[in-house]
C-alpha cells in the first residue's frame, strides 16, 4: 500500500469559501478549511482522512472515523460554521450558515463520502451511514472540544473543522 499523495487544489471556489468563512466567523474562533486533490483514490478511505488531518496539524483516527450520510454532514457543517462548540451561542445567522455549508458540500459529487469524529453537541442526533446513533466523540486536536466533517471523493479530500475550549 502506497501512502496517500495529497496535492494542492487550485479551485478558486476554495479560496472564496475560505475568505467568506473567515469573515463570517470573525466574532468567534476561526475554522480550519483544508482541501487537497488526490493523486489517486486511496485503497482505504481512512488513509486519505488521516493524511489530510495530519497535514493540517491534527491526529488521524484510523478506524475511529464515523461515516455519516450527506444530510448528517450538512447538519454537522451548519453547527460547526454557525455556532460555538462549547456553548449554544449562534455566531452566524442560519440563512448564511446554510449557504456556506452548501458551498463546502458543492465541492463534492453526489457519490462522495462524509466522515466525522463523533457527536459533540447540537440540537439534532447524529447517525452513521449504517443507521447507528453516534454518541460521544474522539478528539483529533489538543483542544478540549473539536468537531467537523471530512469529505472524500475519488479526486478530492477536504475538512472543515472547529476547535473550541469551554
Amino acid at each position: 500500500m502506497a501512502p496517500v499523495e495529497l496535492l494542492p487544489d487550485p479551485d478558486p471556489a476554495i479560496a472564496a469559501l475560505a475568505r467568506d468563512l473567515a469573515r463570517a466567523r470573525r466574532p468567534s474562533y476561526p475554522l480550519t478549511l483544508e482541501v487537497r486533490r488526490l493523486a489517486e483514490p486511496p485503497d482505504v478511505a481512512t488513509e486519505a482522512l488521516d493524511a489530510l488531518a495530519v497535514e493540517a496539524g491534527f491526529r488521524g483516527l484510523g478506524d475511529g472515523w464515523v461515516e455519516v450520510p450527506r444530510r448528517i454532514a450538512a447538519k454537522l457543517l451548519a453547527h460547526v460554521i454557525g455556532s460555538e462548540l462549547a456553548y449554544p451561542a449562534e455566531v452566524i445567522p442560519a440563512e448564511h450558515v446554510e449557504a456556506l455549508a452548501g458551498r463546502f458540500l458543492a465541492l463534492f459529487p453526489a457519490q462522495a463520502r462524509y466522515f466525522t469524529n463523533g457527536a459533540l453537541s447540537g440540537d439534532f442526533a447524529v447517525y452513521s451511514s449504517a443507521g447507528d446513533e453516534v454518541l460521544g466523540w474522539r478528539s483529533i486536536s489538543e483542544a478540549p472540544l473539536d468537531n467537523g466533517v471530512i469529505a472524500l471523493s475519488p479526486e478530492r479530500v477536504a475538512m472543515l473543522w472547529a476547535e473550541d475550549a469551554p
